[in-house]
């Protein structure tokens, strides 16, 4: 067999590489590196007058440590570059993210929420391909000193729940949320007001010290909350036909199933006003079935909750809206 036939010659070791110049690093590299040294050059040299000078000493004589700082810099950025990307890529990348918007509107946001719409009155929301979703918080039992017979008894009884009350797909979302410090260190500072705490020094004294270091403490360990919900969806196809039914069976033919769809599909009205009516009932079975494990307790998530759940999940930060019922129209706009 020739070499030119040789199977292992014709795979290439790695794809999209450059040449390594120095080491693990590319001209790509070094150019990156190399950039905002040019760039000082340039504004020294070019922008900025010869007579200019900093401290009694000329900027031209400046050029060359500002230039070599400057490459230190870049040299940095490039030695910080994921493996995953290169330094010219992860440039680009970093420069269009701070040059992108922080807000869109909700039709461009769709496209990466796929929330449709809010409905306040019924504590829902809807994605874009029309299935409604709704959370129920749970608060599960504290387990931290279980023994392994009660950790095994808690697992069953979840078990349990999920092999014989749930006859529809459900999600486990969990989340933090940051320790409400200020809120909790505001009732010791609101107690250093109070005249049998301004009389008495040492009191006064202890919660001082109490609430600097309570604070500290807090911000050292970065404390969160956890929080866990459970998400249940209704799909439109949930709604308009019994399931294992003739009908339903005849939907999942090729053509025949498209042409069933369409004769027999409810009115959107009254599919929207079935899809609440379950998705209310398959919550409220949810919050029942976690609530016979012992020590968990439920509650069924509002809308405004359930938006700002879904709003903080794409953000990945703390949002705070106010009032945000005031956030959610429940009632159209009028173009006029």
């Amino acid at each position: 067999m020739s070499g030119s036939s040789d199977p292992a010659k014709r795979v290439p070791k790695a794809l999209g590489t450059d040449t390594q110049l120095l080491g693990t690093y590319s001209l790509a590299d070094l150019a990156v590196a190399g950039l905002p040294g040019v760039v000082v050059v340039l504004v020294t040299q070019a922008v900025l007058p010869s007579s200019l000078a900093v401290s009694g000493v000329a900027i031209s004589t400046l050029t060359i440590p500002l230039a070599a700082l400057a490459i230190g810099v870049g040299a940095v950025f490039v030695s910080l570059t994921p493996a995953y990307v290169t330094s010219l890529e992860w440039l680009r990348l970093f420069v269009g993210f701070h040059r992108s918007e922080t807000e869109i509107a909700h039709k461009e946001a769709k496209a990466y929420t796929h929330i449709e719409r809010v409905y306040p009155e019924h504590d829902a929301l809807e994605r874009t391909d029309g299935t409604l979703v709704g959370a129920v918080q749970v608060s599960p039992p504290t387990m931290a000193l279980a023994t392994d017979e009660e950790w095994s008894q808690t697992t069953d009884a979840f078990a349990d729940f999920v092999n014989t009350t749930l006859d529809f797909p459900i999600q486990v979302y969990s989340t933090t949320q940051s320790f409400p410090t200020e809120e909790y260190i505001g009732r010791y500072e609101e107690r250093l007001d109070d005249p049998d705490v301004a009389g008495n020094d040492q009191l006064q004294a202890l919660l001082e010290e109490y609430t600097t270091w309570y604070e500290q403490e807090l911000a050292q360990r970065q404390m969160t909350i956890r929080e866990h919900y459970i998400l249940v969806p209704v799909g439109p196809d949930e709604v308009r036909y019994e399931r294992a039914s003739l009908l339903d069976r005849l939907t999942g033919l090729p053509v025949l199933g498209l042409v069933v769809e369409v004769w027999t599909s409810p009115a959107p009205a009254a599919e929207r006003a079935a899809m609440l009516a379950e998705l209310t009932d398959r919550r409220e079975r949810v919050a029942r079935g976690m609530r016979d494990i012992q020590g968990c307790d439920t509650n069924l998530v509002a809308a405004t909750e359930l938006t700002q759940l879904a709003a903080e999940y794409w953000t990945g930060t703390d949002l705070t809206y106010g009032t945000p019922a005031d956030v959610l129209r429940t009632t159209p706009i009028v173009h006029l």
